[in-house]
């Protein structure tokens, strides 16, 4: 998860860049153990706070021992979330959704969770792996169902053996 050929090929400042700005929060949902989680904190800044939630308490263990003694420590706060629920209940600026939302059993529940936390002018980056785990029907499937939670669809980046979307309010 944490490789130097994901780096070049899923180049978190890259694809994060557009998104976030100082000062902003943001919610890294199925976080991992953190390779997108660190960058955001990095482009927030000081002053911008990253929510980095994961359902495997070990993902969230390896995030806390990589960001332990520094500076990113303060602004990535790890949040344990439950079988149903992101548990999360602050209001955030961006999500990112990245290769996870296909392990996801009631999407409409997820993405109703969602956009009841994405601020009025907020951005959720929704990205699906394209190979061998979600095909383009599928993908269309979960942005209809986004859709239906109330999100706005728009064209998201083009990445490499990815789908992707912005949702907006």
């Amino acid at each position: 998860l944490d490789s130097r050929i994901r780096q070049w090929l899923q180049n978190p400042r890259k694809i994060l860049a557009p998104h976030l700005k100082p000062g902003m929060k943001a919610l890294d949902v199925g976080c991992g153990p953190g390779f997108f989680s660190i960058e955001m904190a990095q482009l927030v800044g000081p002053e911008g706070q990253i929510i980095a939630a994961d359902l495997q308490e070990g993902m969230l263990q390896k995030l806390a021992g990589k960001i332990k003694g520094t500076a990113l420590e303060s602004r990535i706060k790890p949040v344990q979330c439950g079988k149903d629920t992101i548990n999360v209940s602050e209001r955030v600026d961006f999500i990112l959704a990245f290769y996870m939302v296909h392990e996801v059993p009631d999407k409409a529940s997820f993405f109703g969770q969602l956009k009841a936390v994405l601020n009025t002018h907020g951005r959720c980056l929704l990205v699906e792996p394209k190979f061998f785990h979600v095909s383009r029907k599928e993908f269309e499937s979960t942005t209809k169902i986004a859709e239906s939670a109330g999100f706005r669809i728009t064209q998201g980046p083009r990445l490499l053996f990815s789908w992707s979307a912005v949702l907006t309010n």
